[in-house]
């Protein structure tokens, strides 16, 4: 069943920090104000960049869980299989945005961070040692994004803007070795929520060039299921065909390089992702991540694609 479309905008919460029915939908552009009052210890914020080119991958995440704040810096050398990676967190809550726009400055465990996200583009500074990144991504004029609420039920919700294939450009040094990123892609994933105690979610996205045109990717699953709503979409040179149409992912998650299949009922998406370097992290809070760098391929809609740089996950926590 096609999703509530959005064109005018929402406050996500009310000012108990509940779930405004009318928030629920998709939109084309960010459209929610997404401040939660109150419900302090339970809410989700974060934003987390990652740029692609034919070589390497570069994330940059900050989070705040109210009680605990995070920052992680990470390289992948998607020819060697090499990670380079420095993450630090902290007990208590970070000075984010209330929207999607806007200024991120801070320090933390030795990682210096400087974010500057606006309409038509991002900046993107961090520094931790041995490591830097200097990268700016552009939205083009009419670019459209995927922005969705996933609502379990009116105390918790989940608003996620993914914005992928953003044209991207700058560098990275490792160690002394600098490494362009011209030619690359973006993508954001920009999220405010009250979450389930336990959550668990598939994520694939990727982004690259396709006969000429500029491609982008989203996928999501399971943590969707049966919320009416879905993280799925196709951004081919900046527009948006959302599907609405639940995926599944298929890995084996004794072997997360193994490859993975990942579809829908009807065959409209029927992809499959060969890793290429896997990061796994586990930490006390009880959370577990299973993620992979590497290559898409085959059907999604009426498109054809192969060798699309991107990542699949399996994300489990108990919060």
């Amino acid at each position: 069943m096609p999703e509530r479309e959005l064109h005018q905008p929402v406050a996500l919460c009310d000012a108990r920090g509940t779930l405004r029915p009318e928030a629920i939908g998709f939109s084309r552009v960010p459209l929610h104000d997404a401040a939660i009052p109150g419900r302090w210890g339970r809410r989700k914020r974060w934003h987390h960049y990652c740029v692609t080119t034919a070589t390497h991958a570069v994330t940059l995440t900050v989070a705040d869980l109210d009680y605990l704040s995070l920052v992680g810096l990470q390289v992948v050398d998607l020819e060697r299989g090499a990670r380079t990676e420095r993450v630090t967190a902290r007990p208590g809550g970070l000075r984010l945005p209330a929207g999607l726009h806007g200024a991120i400055t801070l320090g933390l465990g030795g990682i210096s961070v400087v974010l500057e996200d606006g309409p038509s583009t991002v900046r993107l500074q961090a520094r931790a040692r041995a490591l830097a990144i200097d990268a700016e991504l552009t939205r083009p004029p009419g670019y459209e994004t995927l922005s969705v609420v996933v609502p379990w039920d009116p105390r918790t919700f989940q608003l996620t803007s993914k914005h992928t294939a953003l044209p991207a450009c700058g560098h990275v040094t490792v160690s002394g070795r600098r490494i362009e990123l011209e030619g690359g892609f973006g993508c954001l994933d920009f999220g405010r929520g009250v979450w389930p105690h336990r959550t668990e979610w598939n994520w694939g996205s990727a982004a690259g060039l396709v006969g000429g045109r500029r491609i982008g990717i989203n996928l999501g699953g399971r943590w969707t299921d049966g919320t009416g709503a879905t993280e799925n979409g196709l951004v081919v040179d900046g527009r948006l065909q959302k599907i609405s149409e639940p995926v599944r992912f298929r890995y084996d998650r004794a072997d997360f390089l193994r490859p993975w299949q990942i579809g829908s009922d009807s065959g409209a998406v029927a992809l499959s992702f060969r890793p290429a370097v896997l990061q796994g992290v586990r930490v006390p809070l009880g959370v577990s991540l299973g993620l992979a760098f590497g290559h898409f391929a085959g059907r999604i809609l009426d498109l054809e694609v192969a060798g699309l740089v991107g990542w699949a996950e399996e994300f489990r926590a108990r919060w």
